[in-house]
């Protein structure tokens, strides 16, 4: 078995991109924590394009990338093996494909192995930007109080163990604290997570924790770091086996390190274009604006309240597949009319950004094979989900005069279709939400847990002490309990 690497990619001149890093031997000037897929197909080939324009002014934006997750460790040994060459095969919804060799990861660090480089690479003056893709969780912020973790069990651990640190948190604390005695410049700190207001969450988390560290540094920080916002948007399933078996059999050799993504790209970010210390990525693709909020506004109420309906109602109408769901005429005309008449019309307008022809992006991007999203997996934790992609819309609607909500409560009524039929089919074995344990309460009466489950605060709110709303929520209940639930959506259709 041949491996990918600096002399094999040779072969692949013909039918690959090459998206060459630059020189290994100039200093790089971004340090990006969390190098999974997600990374590699999005900000790290966005950087690689920008520095194939013009390698020996660009190639200073290369990427030191620094894993602290166990699972990291392997990977780490691969891009070493491989040169830190990969290759990410873009695939969109008619099936063409293409396939980029990139090297803009220049070094891989990991926490087991390099506590003391990661910690060095923070504080190194040439460092300029330190990026993250950690997921949600890896903030440790409770959303709902807007408070850090500050009692976190790794967190309390690096607070008392200030060389040894084990959270990205203690990471960060550690090699700040070495730029500031050092005279360091300040720095840039971006998360490419997909949060909302992503920026505002880094900063409250590493403030937090700078506060119980030390405070001259949480004082730097605050007063001289910057934390853009950022929306990015690529939808990139994790590679299988397969990917790199067939990737293999293509080319003829072995990419551990294979990203597949669809092929639409989008990144977001509040960023003065002119800024000395950010690549100018405006150059390819990316943009720079004032305020991302009302970008993640669309995305949240068209892509991901979107996700949401065609997932339920998918998996109502015995679709497996995200794919195949969304292009059933029903569920598609559906997620158009939602769209059209529920989302846009609370949607804050955009400068340059038409909203339906971004819906038939998404419903495109839905359509694509490649990605074989499961239904289930798009229906799992729901719980968190409602409140920040259905319920804002939802809200925002029962302020207007003409308000239309049907298809806001159809969604709720297809939830708690879902939730009902786990519980009588195996005690919700299968159901992956937060809620599990309350929702497995609400259940129990199956006559009364149409109200129960509405009336659960943490996630609707007021909804159910609003007639309006509840009128037609109890409707879509009756006619899915009357068995009628298609008669019911073409009422709303037609």
């Amino acid at each position: 078995m041949n491996t990918l690497n600096k002399e094999t990619a040779k072969q692949l001149a013909s039918s690959a991109t090459i998206l060459n890093g630059g020189a290994l031997d100039v200093e790089n000037q971004i340090v990006h924590i969390g190098i999974g897929g997600f990374h590699r197909s999005h900000q790290a080939f966005a950087l690689a394009k920008l520095i194939n324009t013009d390698p020996e002014q660009y190639q200073k934006w290369q990427i030191t990338g620094v894993g602290l997750m166990p699972n990291d460790l392997k990977l780490v040994e691969h891009f070493n093996q491989q040169d830190h060459i990969y290759a990410l095969r873009t695939i969109a919804y008619d099936k063409k494909e293409k396939t980029y060799l990139i090297s803009t990861i220049k070094d891989m660090l990991h926490s087991s192995l390099n506590t003391q480089g990661i910690i060095d690479k923070i504080a190194n003056p040439n460092t300029k930007i330190i990026s993250f893709t950690i997921t949600e969780g890896g903030y440790l912020v409770d959303f709902d109080k807007n408070q850090f973790q500050i009692d976190n069990v790794d967190i309390q651990y690096d607070l008392q163990h200030r060389g040894r640190p084990r959270t990205v948190f203690g990471f960060l604390a550690a090699g700040l604290a070495a730029r500031m005695a050092q005279g360091g410049t300040p720095l840039i700190m971006m998360s490419c997570d997909n949060i909302l207001g992503n920026g505002d969450v880094l900063r409250l988390a590493l403030l937090s924790f700078l506060e119980a560290y030390d405070t001259q540094i949480r004082e730097w920080v605050a007063s001289e770091f910057t934390f853009p916002n950022s929306m990015v948007d690529r939808i990139t399933p994790i590679t299988t086996e397969k990917d790199k078996d067939n990737f293999e059999e293509q080319y003829g050799l072995r990419d551990n390190c294979l990203v597949v993504s669809e092929d639409f790209f989008q990144w977001v970010i509040e960023m003065p274009a002119s800024h000395d210390d950010f690549p100018p990525l405006d150059q390819v693709g990316v943009q720079f604006v004032q305020h991302v909020a009302p970008y993640e506004g669309m995305k949240l109420g068209i892509l991901n309240a979107g996700h949401t309906l065609v997932g339920l109602l998918g998996d109502a109408f015995g679709y497996d597949r995200i794919h195949d769901a969304v292009q059933d005429r029903t569920i598609w005309k559906l997620f158009e009319l939602f769209v059209d008449k529920e989302v846009i019309p609370v949607l804050e307008p955009i400068d340059g950004v038409d909203f339906k022809q971004y819906f038939e992006q998404v419903r495109t991007r839905f359509a694509n094979p490649m990605i074989n999203d499961s239904t289930a997996r798009i229906i799992s934790g729901t719980s968190d989900k409602f409140p920040k992609f259905v319920l804002p819309t939802i809200q925002k609607q029962l302020k207007r005069n003409d308000s239309r909500i049907d298809i806001s409560a159809l969604i709720v009524a297809l939830w708690w279709k879902y939730l009902n039929k786990q519980m009588w089919d195996d005690n919700m074995a299968y159901v992956q939400d937060s809620l599990k344990e309350e929702w497995l309460r609400v259940f129990q009466d199956e006559l009364d847990s149409a109200d129960d489950f509405l009336a659960y605060s943490p996630v609707f709110g007021e909804l159910s002490d609003i007639t309006n709303f509840n009128s037609k929520y109890k409707d879509a209940i009756a006619a899915i309990r009357e068995n009628r639930l298609g008669q019911y959506i073409d009422t709303i259709l037609f």
